[in-house]
C-alpha cells in the first residue's frame, strides 16, 4: 500500500506538471496569436482608403521591418514585396488571402511549417484602384513554443520530482501510519476509533468477520476437543492414515497396543507397525479395499478392521475381542463337562437298573441299588438345577425385582436349611453382624447357601464356620470363614470355574457339582460387588464379599 501511494503520487506530481505546461503554452499561443492578428489588421486598415500610389509612399515613409508587406495588381502579379525581389514570385491571384480579401474587401489566413515549427499570419486588404496589400508576420507555432520551452519544463519536473521524492515519502508515512498502528482487534465502537472515516465501514466489515471466525474457530474446537475425548475414551483403537500412509490421528488405546505415544502425528505408518501382514492390509485398504484379520499382541486376541476413507486415506481398528474368546472357549468348555457331569450320573443309574432288569441282582440288594439310583438321580436333578441357575444369571434373566433385605436374616435361613448336614459333618455354624441392601433375595440366599454348604463340606469334624455380616460407611463386608481342610495355593485361583474341584474324588464323596462358587461368583457381580479368598492348607479359608 505505502510504494503503490508513493509512485501514484509521483505519477500525478509528473502528469500535472506535464498538462500545466501543456496548458499554459496553449493559452499563451492563443494570446500572442490574438495580439498579432489584431496588429496585422491595424496597420492593414491603415491602407483600405488609399490607393496603389499612395499605399507606396506611406511603404516608403515607414519602413516596418518586423513584418513581411506586399502589394499586388489585381491580375495577382507582384509590384512590391519588402523582403524579397519581386522577380520570380509566383502569381498570388490563388492565395486564400487573396481570393478572401477580392470577394469581401479583407481576407485572413494561417500557413504552419511543420519542420520549422513556425507559423505564419497574413491579412490582406483590398485598396481604392482594386489593389491588394497584404501584411504578414511569422512567429513560433504551438508546437515550436511548447519545443522550445520543453528543455526547462523538464529542469522544472527533475527539481519537482527530487522535492517531490521527498515529500511524497514523508506524506506516504503520515498516511499509512495511522492505518499500521490502528488495532484491528480492538472493537470499534469502544476501545478505539479508526484513523480515517472512510474506513469506519472496512473496519466494521473485519471485526464482524473476526466474529464470525473465532465463532467458527470456537465450534471447530469444541467438536475436535470432543471427538478427540471420545477416540481417547475408547477401548477400541484407531489409526486413521492418508492417502501417503502419513499417520494422522493416533489414539490411546491404539498407542498402548503398540507401546508408544500418541506423539506420532504425521510420521509414516511403517514407524509404528511393522508387522508385514497388517502392512499388507493397510496398503489394500489405501487402494480402496476393506479387509479384516485377527491377530494377537500383548497376550491378546483382537480383530482389525481395514476400511478405506474416501479421497482421504484408511481407518484401522483394532477390536479387543479377548474376552469374547474367552467366553467362546468358556462356552466350549461348560459344554463339554455338562456332557461330562449329566454322562455319569446317568451311566451310573443306567447300569443299576439294568442289573435289576435282568435279574443279576439278589433279592437281598434290592434296596440297596434302589438307594443308588436314588442318590445319583438327585445328583443328577442337583447338577441340571445349577446347569438352570448359572445360565439364566449368564443371560440376566434369572434377575429379580430388588428389595431391602437383612444379610443377616438370610444367611441364617441358609444355615437352618443346611443344619442337619452340619449335624451329620460335627460342624457348628454362627451368624455375627447384620446389614440391609437392595438386593435380589432368592439370589442372596443361593449365594449364602453355596458358601456355608461349601464351608461345611470341606470343613474337619468338631470343625466351626463364621458367617460375619459388617457395614462401614457406604460398604458392607461378609465374610464366610471355616476351619477346614483348605486350598492350595495353585488353586485359588480356579475355584470360582464352572466344574472345577480341588479333589474330584472327594467331591463326588460330598456330592458336589462344581457350580457353586461359580454361581456365587455371578450372583456378586450381578450385585456390583467384590469377591477375595484367603486360604491355607488345613488351616481353613475365608471367602470374603464387599458390596
Amino acid at each position: 500500500m505505502k510504494k503503490r501511494i508513493f509512485v501514484d503520487m509521483i505519477l500525478l506530481t509528473v502528469i500535472s506538471l506535464v498538462l500545466v505546461a501543456a496548458a499554459l503554452c496553449f493559452v499563451f499561443y492563443n494570446q500572442f496569436s490574438g495580439i498579432v492578428k489584431n496588429e496585422l489588421r491595424e496597420r492593414a486598415d491603415l491602407f483600405r482608403n488609399a490607393d496603389t500610389q499612395t499605399a507606396m509612399q506611406k511603404l516608403i515613409i515607414f519602413k516596418p521591418n518586423d513584418m513581411r508587406i506586399t502589394l499586388i495588381h489585381p491580375d495577382g502579379i507582384v509590384a512590391f514585396d519588402n523582403t524579397v525581389g519581386t522577380e520570380g514570385l509566383a502569381n498570388h491571384l490563388d492565395r486564400e488571402e487573396i481570393v478572401e480579401a477580392i470577394e469581401t474587401g479583407w481576407g485572413e489566413s494561417r500557413r504552419l511549417s511543420d519542420t520549422l515549427g513556425m507559423e505564419t499570419y497574413y491579412y490582406a486588404v483590398r485598396l481604392a484602384d482594386g489593389s491588394l496589400l497584404r501584411i504578414a508576420k511569422t512567429t513560433s507555432s504551438i508546437w515550436g513554443m511548447f519545443r522550445g520551452v520543453l528543455p526547462a519544463v523538464i529542469c522544472i519536473i527533475f527539481v519537482i520530482l527530487a522535492a517531490g521524492y521527498l515529500l511524497a515519502g514523508n506524506i506516504t508515512k503520515r498516511i499509512v501510519a495511522p492505518i499500521n498502528n490502528f488495532d484491528i482487534n480492538m472493537r470499534l465502537n469502544t476501545e478505539s476509533t479508526p484513523p480515517y472515516d472512510e474506513l469506519a465501514p472496512f473496519i466494521r466489515t473485519i471485526e464482524q468477520q473476526r466474529e464470525y471466525i473465532a465463532a467458527q474457530f470456537s465450534d471447530l474446537q469444541s467438536r475436535a476437543d470432543t471427538i478427540s475425548a471420545i477416540m481417547d475414551n475408547m477401548n477400541e483403537g484407531i489409526i486413521l492414515i492418508n492417502r501417503q500412509g502419513l499417520i494422522l490421528s493416533v489414539n490411546k488405546s491404539a498407542a498402548a497396543l503398540f507401546e508408544t505415544d500418541t506423539a506420532m502425528d504425521g510420521k509414516n505408518i511403517l514407524e509404528l507397525i511393522r508387522d508385514l501382514e497388517l502392512l499388507e492390509q493397510v496398503r489394500a485398504a489405501l487402494s480402496g479395499k476393506r479387509s479384516e484379520l485377527s491377530i494377537r499382541r500383548s497376550g491378546k486376541s483382537y480383530r482389525v478392521f481395514f476400511s478405506p476413507v474416501t479421497d482421504s486415506g484408511a481407518l484401522i481398528l483394532f477390536l479387543d475381542i479377548t474376552e469374547k474368546m474367552m467366553a467362546e472357549q468358556m462356552r466350549r468348555e461348560f459344554s463339554a463337562n455338562v456332557s461330562h457331569e449329566l454322562k455319569t450320573p446317568l451311566t451310573s443309574i443306567y447300569g443299576y437298573a439294568e442289573m435289576l432288569y435282568n435279574g443279576i441282582v439278589k433279592e437281598s440288594d434290592h434296596h440297596a441299588f434302589f438307594g443308588k439310583i436314588k442318590d445319583e438321580a438327585a445328583r443328577l436333578i442337583a447338577l441340571i438345577e445349577d446347569i438352570i441357575l448359572i445360565s439364566e444369571l449368564d443371560e440376566n434373566t434369572g434377575a429379580e425385582t430388588f428389595e431391602e433385605v437383612s444379610l443377616s436374616a438370610i444367611a441364617a435361613e441358609a444355615a437352618e436349611a443346611l443344619s442337619l448336614k452340619a449335624s451329620e459333618h460335627r460342624v457348628t455354624v454362627s451368624i455375627s453382624g447384620d446389614a440391609s441392601m437392595s438386593a435380589g433375595r432368592s439370589m442372596i440366599y443361593e449365594m449364602f447357601y453355596n458358601l456355608i454348604d461349601n464351608a461345611i463340606k470341606y470343613n474337619k469334624p468338631g470343625g466351626t464356620v463364621l458367617v460375619t455380616v459388617s457395614q462401614r460407611e457406604d460398604t458392607i463386608e461378609l465374610a464366610i470363614a471355616d476351619t477346614g481342610i483348605g486350598i492350595p495355593d495353585d488353586a485359588q485361583s480356579r475355584v470360582f470355574e464352572r466344574f472345577y474341584r480341588v479333589d474330584k474324588s472327594r467331591s463326588k464323596k460330598t456330592g458336589g457339582t462344581g457350580l457353586g462358587l461359580a454361581i456365587v461368583k455371578h450372583i456378586v457381580l450381578l450385585h456390583k460387588g467384590k469377591m477375595a479368598l484367603k486360604s491355607s492348607c488345613d488351616q481353613g479359608t475365608v471367602v470374603t464379599i464387599t458390596f
